[in-house]
Formats: C-alpha cells, sequence, structure tokens
C-alpha cells in the first residue's frame, strides 16, 4: 500500500519535500497558508512594476556544480537565462571613496591594493583563498569522500569565522578598514559567507535568475503537480496531530483534520516546534539552541517604482546618509540601494526598480501594529525618508518616483509565518557556525522538518537540500533506496 505524506508549507523547502516524496513513491499533499506558492521565494506587482523579495543570486546557477543538479530535479532552472554580476556591490565613504568588489578575483586585488597598497600581503592571501574556493564544488550530501571535498569549505570558514569588522582590524589602511566593513559587513554575520559568495562568482556560479523568484516557484510547483502531488492553498495548519508519540496528521485551522503516515513541516521552526506541537518534543538541546542562536534581523523593505532610466548606474551599492534618520530603536545612517538596472522583466522600457533593505526591530513594528493608523503613518514616513535618503545621491529621484511599496516584519511574518519577521532563519555567525538543527524531534517518530530554521545562513538552498535529506529519512524508515531523477 502507498505510503502518504503531508507537507506543510509551499515554500522551496515545501515544493522539495513535495517533489522528492512524489519521486520516492509516498502520495503527498502540501498545505500552504499562502494563496501561491513560494513562501519568502516571491515577488509582487505594483502598478506595471514587478518587487521581488527574494532573489539576488543563487548558488548552483551554473551548470554542472552539484547544486544545479538539485535545482534541476525540483525543475527550478529549466529554461531560465541567468544574469553574471561583473561586482558583488559598490560601497561609498563619507569622503566620497568607493570600493568596487569585483567578482574577478584579479580585478577585486587591483581594486584594493590601489586603496591600500600597504595591505598587499593580506590582500593576496584573501585573494589566494577566494581563488582556491572558487575551484572546488560544494558537495551537497554527506559521505565520506564527500568530506574529503567538504575540507577546503571547512578551512575557508573556519579562518574567516569572524564578522567582518574583526577582519577588517587587521588592515593597516583605516580607508580600506571602512569601505571594507561597508562593502561586506552585515550584523555580526561571519565575513566568511561574503567571501564564499566572491569565491562562488569567481567561479562563474551565484548568477540572478532573469524574471525573479516567483516564476522560480512556479516552476517548482509545477513540477510537484506534474509527479502527481496536490497542494491546497489558503490552508493554514495549527496542529500537527499525535498519537503514541508518532505524527498522524495535521489539523486546519477551520477546524478540519487530515490524516498521513508521514508530516514534514516546511513550516516556521519555532511555530513548528513551540505551537504545532506546543513544545511537547522540543527537548533540552532545541531549547537551548532557540533561546541561544540569533535569527536574521527582521527588514523593513521598501521598493520603488521609478520613473527613468538607471541603466548606467551600479546595481549594488551602499553610502552614508548627510540627513540619518530614526525607525524605531534604530538611526539609519546609511542606505543600501539594489538597483534592477539587469532584469527588463521588473519594469516598463525605460523605467527602473530600486529596493532598500533596513534592518528593523520586531517589537517596535508589533507594537505599531496594534494602532492601524499610526502603523500606516510610520510606513509611509519610512518611504519618503528612503527616498529622500536616496536623492542624495541621485538629485532626480524625488520626482521620478511612480509607486513607494513598505513591507515591515509584520508583513513578512503575516504571509509567510516566519518567526519574528526574520527572513532568512539562524543567522551565520560564531554562535551558529558548524550547527545543523536536528531534522527530527526527540521521542517523536514519522515526522521531519526542513528549511532555513534548520540549517543557519538559510538561503534558497538550505531549502532543497534539507528537503532532499528529510525524505531521504523517510525512505531509509520504510527500507527503500531514495531516488532523485532530473525530468
Amino acid at each position: 500500500m502507498q505510503k502518504s505524506a503531508i507537507i506543510i508549507g509551499a515554500g522551496v523547502a515545501g515544493l522539495s519535500a513535495g517533489c522528492y516524496a512524489q519521486m520516492n513513491g509516498f502520495r503527498s499533499e502540501i498545505h500552504e497558508m499562502h494563496t501561491g506558492p513560494g513562501g519568502l521565494c516571491t515577488s509582487w506587482r505594483r502598478k506595471g512594476y514587478t518587487f521581488d523579495g527574494c532573489l539576488h543570486w543563487l548558488v548552483g546557477s551554473l551548470p554542472g556544480s552539484a547544486m544545479h543538479r538539485l535545482w534541476q530535479e525540483v525543475g527550478a532552472v529549466q529554461g531560465r537565462t541567468f544574469h553574471r554580476y561583473e561586482y558583488f556591490t559598490q560601497a561609498i565613504d563619507e569622503k566620497g571613496n568607493r570600493l568596487i568588489v569585483y567578482t574577478d578575483p584579479d580585478r577585486l586585488a587591483g581594486q584594493l591594493t590601489a586603496i591600500a597598497p600597504e595591505d598587499g600581503r593580506i590582500i593576496r592571501r584573501m585573494i589566494r583563498d577566494i581563488k582556491r574556493l572558487s575551484r572546488s564544488d560544494m558537495p551537497v550530501e554527506f559521505s565520506i569522500p564527500n568530506l574529503f571535498r567538504m575540507l577546503p569549505f571547512i578551512f575557508m570558514f573556519i579562518k574567516y569565522r569572524m564578522p567582518a569588522e574583526k577582519l577588517a582590524e587587521r588592515f593597516k589602511s583605516p580607508l580600506l578598514r571602512e569601505l571594507f566593513v561597508r562593502a561586506l559587513g552585515w550584523h555580526d554575520m561571519s565575513v566568511a559567507f561574503p567571501l564564499w559568495t566572491l569565491a562562488l562568482m569567481a567561479a562563474g556560479d551565484g548568477g540572478y535568475a532573469i524574471g525573479g523568484s516567483r516564476p522560480m516557484a512556479e516552476a517548482m510547483a509545477e513540477r510537484y503537480r506534474s509527479l502527481g502531488g496536490v497542494i491546497h492553498y489558503r490552508s493554514r495548519v495549527e496542529k500537527i496531530l499525535v498519537e503514541n508519540d508518532r505524527a498522524v496528521g495535521i489539523r486546519r485551522a477551520d477546524g478540519t483534520e487530515q490524516r498521513a503516515d508521514y508530516v514534514i513541516s516546511a513550516a516556521d521552526g519555532h511555530a513548528t516546534v513551540f505551537d504545532m506541537i506546543e513544545g511537547r518534543y522540543a527537548g533540552k538541546k532545541i531549547r537551548e539552541l532557540y533561546e541561544r542562536l540569533d535569527p536574521f534581523p527582521p527588514l523593513v523593505y521598501v521598493s520603488l517604482g521609478v520613473a527613468a532610466d538607471y541603466s548606467g548606474e551600479p546595481h549594488a551599492i551602499s553610502f552614508p546618509l548627510a540627513l540619518p534618520f530614526i525607525m524605531g530603536p534604530h538611526e539609519i545612517s546609511r542606505l543600501g540601494i539594489r538597483i534592477y538596472n539587469f532584469d527588463p522583466t521588473m519594469a516598463p522600457k525605460g523605467k527602473t526598480v530600486m529596493i532598500v533593505m533596513l534592518e528593523s526591530n520586531y517589537d517596535y513594528w508589533e507594537e505599531l501594529g496594534q494602532n492601524p493608523r499610526q502603523y500606516r503613518a510610520e510606513k509611509k514616513r519610512i518611504g519618503e525618508r528612503v527616498v529622500a535618503g536616496i536623492a542624495e545621491l541621485y538629485p532626480k529621484i524625488s520626482r521620478q518616483v511612480e509607486v513607494v511599496d513598505v513591507a515591515t516584519p509584520l508583513t513578512f511574518a503575516r504571509y509567510t509565518g516566519n518567526w519574528r519577521g526574520s527572513y532568512e532563519g539562524w543567522l551565520l555567525n560564531r554562535k551558529s557556525m558548524g550547527i545543523t538543527l536536528p531534522q527530527s524531534l526527540p521521542g517523536l517518530s514519522n515526522f521531519f522538518m526542513a528549511g532555513h530554521w534548520i540549517s543557519p545562513g538559510g538561503g534558497l538552498p538550505s531549502g532543497v537540500m534539507t528537503a532532499r535529506s528529510a525524505v531521504r529519512k523517510m525512505c531509509r524508515s520504510e527500507k527503500r533506496k531514495f531516488v532523485a531523477e532530473v525530468p
């Protein structure tokens, strides 16, 4: 008799889990609380503009790489055109000095050395490490042979486990210290992450899929349906049913129940462990990790539709504000802009989409959300301040903006259920380095988890990789060989 599986969430992890479940002979259904697939991997349209909420670059865009094979298995990359970046980002300081973080290691070395010839030795070492890593293809499955292939990545992440600020302290040049942090620093994330990204891009990987996130999510949903899977939208799961320490199904928000042999939660990790199962199987280790690890800070996501052509401008740039502004407990003293001048599908011809992401505070917005009038007023104010800030770099922008769309941490939480509005799970820093959260809960059988709350650092690859692993564990439980195929 064919075994059944219920999957909670139709984001990248849930869709991937569904695809692999179907490939391996399980009869699966996905329950998604939103109206379409993708979860955080999404975009939305406003007055002819498309605002993308996820995809900046994709690990596995390079044909022949191990990760590309996984994306092919779940139907995500077939027929997609990928844009390769000449540079990762640009950063400007208060005096107008600029660092261009080229994806070609030799050009990057020239840029860094021109800024700080006195730091030539450490620059050469860093570039050497980037080049070495660019020649390695990251394995996607654990095995003894793959453990040896992982060594370059392990060494890189150990050597550069500190945040960008700590690495920058080794530079003699104050200018390079400043620009390096402005370009590659984010919160207290390990600097290994952006350096690894540069290695990917140096190898020709890490491209951007023209069309953005939504077509990718829709392609994955279509792949799942073609394998015989069923997706239920507007189907919020409130409880995971448990009998005799075994997951046996779900209860939806409307009170209806559905039973299955296995349950995979690709939903928010905190909601899964502490709400859907009421913390009964959390165990000491998982409770400690949820108390100790740092989620990615929530964002205020400001999207602009601009009636002007910015094709000659940097696609990613950060700069200081002459007039900083306050947003809750934070002072916003710099802006980072992403200009979608490399994707013609995002805006009508001759127009441009710009996106600014501001690190924010969930509690501040949660309190504002209790008063809809104040909440709307603050969103409007932040949008206006962002436009005014961009005008310091591009003075004509104020009269060119046609659309201002502001998403807050409450928006992220409402549409995706992510804990405290976090957009990528656990921050990759010293606390989380080398940690992988368990995909099952102690004492609970026939239940697995997938998604970025399992794998610190998050990102789209964590979705498909943890989903693949979850279904492999299901196959092991059934004593059957795991299979994965490219359509």
